[in-house]
Protein backbone atom coordinates (compact mmCIF):
# COMPACT_ATOMS: atom_id res chain seq x y z
CA UNK A 1 0.00 0.00 0.00
CA UNK A 2 3.00 2.53 0.79
CA UNK A 3 4.04 1.66 -2.64
CA UNK A 4 0.98 2.27 -4.29
CA UNK A 5 0.68 5.86 -2.53
CA UNK A 6 4.12 6.50 -3.07
CA UNK A 7 4.14 6.44 -6.64
CA UNK A 8 0.66 8.11 -6.52
CA UNK A 9 2.30 11.25 -5.02
CA UNK A 10 5.41 11.16 -7.06
CA UNK A 11 3.31 10.77 -10.49
CA UNK A 12 1.11 13.91 -9.14
CA UNK A 13 4.12 15.27 -8.59
CA UNK A 14 5.52 14.94 -11.90
CA UNK A 15 2.33 15.93 -13.48
CA UNK A 16 2.00 19.01 -11.75
CA UNK A 17 5.68 19.81 -12.66
CA UNK A 18 5.13 19.39 -16.16
CA UNK A 19 2.10 21.38 -15.77
CA UNK A 20 4.23 24.51 -14.36
CA UNK A 21 7.17 24.08 -16.57
CA UNK A 22 5.61 25.56 -19.32
CA UNK A 23 2.80 25.85 -21.96
CA UNK A 24 3.38 23.91 -25.25
CA UNK A 25 3.82 26.16 -28.72
CA UNK A 26 -0.18 25.44 -29.51
CA UNK A 27 -0.92 26.81 -25.89
CA UNK A 28 1.45 29.79 -26.18
CA UNK A 29 -0.37 30.53 -29.64
CA UNK A 30 -3.65 29.99 -28.83
CA UNK A 31 -2.86 32.81 -25.69
CA UNK A 32 -0.91 35.09 -27.97
CA UNK A 33 -4.83 35.01 -31.00
CA UNK A 34 -6.89 35.91 -27.70
CA UNK A 35 -4.32 39.16 -26.44
CA UNK A 36 -4.48 40.01 -30.32
CA UNK A 37 -7.83 39.95 -30.78
CA UNK A 38 -8.45 42.00 -27.41
CA UNK A 39 -8.69 40.08 -24.48
CA UNK A 40 -6.26 41.24 -21.42
CA UNK A 41 -3.62 39.23 -19.89
CA UNK A 42 -6.64 38.87 -16.63
CA UNK A 43 -8.86 37.57 -18.87
CA UNK A 44 -6.39 35.21 -19.94
CA UNK A 45 -5.95 34.05 -16.38
CA UNK A 46 -9.35 34.11 -15.47
CA UNK A 47 -10.07 31.59 -18.66
CA UNK A 48 -6.98 29.23 -17.24
CA UNK A 49 -8.19 29.33 -14.08
CA UNK A 50 -11.74 28.31 -14.88
CA UNK A 51 -10.06 25.45 -16.98
CA UNK A 52 -7.32 24.21 -14.69
CA UNK A 53 -10.47 23.95 -12.20
CA UNK A 54 -12.74 22.29 -14.66
CA UNK A 55 -10.13 19.47 -14.88
CA UNK A 56 -8.99 19.24 -11.78
CA UNK A 57 -12.75 19.53 -10.09
CA UNK A 58 -13.65 16.36 -12.49
CA UNK A 59 -10.70 14.60 -12.14
CA UNK A 60 -11.35 14.88 -8.27
CA UNK A 61 -15.08 14.55 -8.29
CA UNK A 62 -14.79 11.08 -10.90
CA UNK A 63 -11.77 9.77 -8.35
CA UNK A 64 -13.82 10.43 -5.30
CA UNK A 65 -16.80 8.37 -7.16
CA UNK A 66 -14.89 5.64 -8.28
CA UNK A 67 -12.93 5.37 -5.35
CA UNK A 68 -16.78 5.27 -3.19
CA UNK A 69 -18.06 2.23 -5.62
CA UNK A 70 -14.82 0.22 -5.26
CA UNK A 71 -14.43 0.39 -1.29
CA UNK A 72 -18.41 0.01 -0.69
CA UNK A 73 -20.06 -1.67 -3.71
CA UNK A 74 -17.06 -4.02 -4.89
CA UNK A 75 -15.84 -4.23 -1.17
CA UNK A 76 -12.44 -3.42 -2.00
CA UNK A 77 -11.60 -6.20 -5.05
CA UNK A 78 -8.42 -4.91 -5.94
CA UNK A 79 -6.74 -4.43 -2.88
CA UNK A 80 -8.58 -7.16 -0.90
CA UNK A 81 -5.54 -9.82 -1.82
CA UNK A 82 -3.15 -7.27 -0.64
CA UNK A 83 -5.13 -6.45 2.96
CA UNK A 84 -5.88 -9.99 3.96
CA UNK A 85 -2.58 -11.30 2.76
CA UNK A 86 -2.09 -15.07 1.71
CA UNK A 87 -5.22 -16.47 4.28
CA UNK A 88 -8.66 -16.97 2.50
CA UNK A 89 -10.12 -17.93 5.43
CA UNK A 90 -11.11 -14.72 6.71
CA UNK A 91 -15.10 -13.91 6.67
CA UNK A 92 -16.83 -11.90 4.40
CA UNK A 93 -17.78 -8.65 5.85
CA UNK A 94 -19.34 -5.03 4.42
CA UNK A 95 -18.12 -1.97 4.95
CA UNK A 96 -20.42 0.66 6.16
CA UNK A 97 -20.71 3.72 3.64
CA UNK A 98 -19.46 7.08 5.44
CA UNK A 99 -18.32 9.47 4.07
CA UNK A 100 -16.02 12.06 6.32
CA UNK A 101 -16.15 15.60 4.93
CA UNK A 102 -12.88 16.78 6.45
CA UNK A 103 -11.37 13.87 4.76
CA UNK A 104 -12.68 14.90 1.41
CA UNK A 105 -11.48 18.62 2.01
CA UNK A 106 -8.62 17.45 2.50
CA UNK A 107 -7.79 16.21 0.06
CA UNK A 108 -9.49 18.45 -2.29
CA UNK A 109 -6.88 21.11 -1.38
CA UNK A 110 -4.60 18.63 -1.65
CA UNK A 111 -5.31 17.91 -5.01
CA UNK A 112 -7.99 20.84 -6.40
CA UNK A 113 -5.53 23.68 -5.34
CA UNK A 114 -1.87 22.38 -6.15
CA UNK A 115 -3.34 21.99 -9.79
CA UNK A 116 -5.19 24.81 -10.54
CA UNK A 117 -2.37 27.10 -9.25
CA UNK A 118 0.22 25.38 -11.72
CA UNK A 119 -1.86 26.04 -14.68
CA UNK A 120 -1.94 29.83 -13.57
CA UNK A 121 1.78 30.29 -13.57
CA UNK A 122 3.08 29.72 -17.04
CA UNK A 123 -0.47 31.35 -18.68
CA UNK A 124 0.41 34.23 -16.95
CA UNK A 125 4.29 34.17 -18.22
CA UNK A 126 2.62 33.02 -21.47
CA UNK A 127 0.39 35.85 -20.97
CA UNK A 128 2.53 38.80 -20.38
CA UNK A 129 4.81 38.15 -23.91
CA UNK A 130 3.92 40.34 -26.57
CA UNK A 131 1.41 38.38 -28.55
CA UNK A 132 3.00 39.20 -32.11
CA UNK A 133 6.73 37.27 -30.31
CA UNK A 134 4.37 34.42 -29.60
CA UNK A 135 2.43 33.94 -32.68
CA UNK A 136 5.75 33.53 -34.88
Amino acid sequence: MLVILCTTILSFIIFAWDRAAGLSADEKREIGILKAVGWETSDVLIMKFWEGTAVSLTAFLAGVILAYCHVFFTSSALFLPVLKGWSTLYPDFRLVPYINVNHLITLFFFSVVPYTITTIIPAWRAATIDPDSVMR
